[in-house]
């Protein structure tokens, strides 16, 4: 059984790269159409709410952020999935809560990824150094090898 992982976000990167897993990975490959699992990742991020000290929010506010991360998520997956279908790939769905870095990769060792797809928006130096790159940081510590798939693939 091969364990294919494909994190998804609100980006167009990530939709090439679940397109790209979709299309290179299986759709090519019929001799592993019978024996695999494609789980599509999202990370959900927590909730949170900068407040001055005069200002405490409500539990109110904190379920209607909840209620729209939740949205949020639910347009992500569906989006993946759509995706999914139009290649004729049966798709799992896992949703985590956290940073993307470190959970992309921590969740992809417990799914027992053979791959992890992720996207990339093709930063240069500076910009990944001061945001960070959930790509780069996967690459470089996911348990299993990582397909960076950049903006370039599938444009044309």
């Amino acid at each position: 059984m091969v364990n294919i992982v494909v994190a998804v976000d609100e980006s167009e990167e990530s939709m090439r790269a679940c397109e790209w897993a979709c299309k290179h990975l299986l759709a090519a490959q019929t001799d592993i159409q019978q024996s695999y699992n494609f789980t599509l990742l999202h990370v959900q991020p927590t909730a949170c709410v900068s407040t001055g000290p005069a200002y405490i929010p409500s539990d109110h506010v904190f379920e209607l952020l909840e209620l729209q991360t939740r949205k949020t998520t639910q347009r992500i997956l569906k989006r993946a999935l759509n995706i999914c279908q139009r290649y004729g790939v049966k798709a799992e769905t896992h949703v985590v809560i956290g940073e993307a870095k470190e959970r992309v990769c921590e969740a992809a060792a417990k799914l027992g990824a053979h791959f992890l797809v992720v996207g990339s928006h093709g930063h240069g130096t500076f910009v990944r150094a001061i945001k960070g790159s959930v790509s780069d940081h996967c690459a470089r510590n996911a348990t299993c090898p990582v397909v960076v798939v950049n903006k370039k693939v599938l444009e044309g």
